[in-house]
């Protein structure tokens, strides 16, 4: 399996989301804080911004 590190700076979802929709990759894997349903509304989620905009499948980790 071939594999490659980036390090990037921004946004995390934004700078997520157009990285990944400008490269071809076969799936984006991404970590969830697991805030709870109430802040999870109020401060909105990263990954759940990357699962709506990116192209290619999502995996979110818990």
């Amino acid at each position: 399996m071939e594999y490659e590190i980036t390090f990037m700076h921004g946004d995390a979802a934004k700078t997520v989301i157009q990285f990944a929709n400008q490269n071809s990759f076969d799936l984006v894997v991404i970590g969830s804080r697991g805030l709870n349903p109430v802040k999870g509304m109020l401060l909105g989620s990263v990954s759940s911004k990357i699962a709506q905009q990116v192209t290619i499948p999502v995996l979110i980790v818990k």
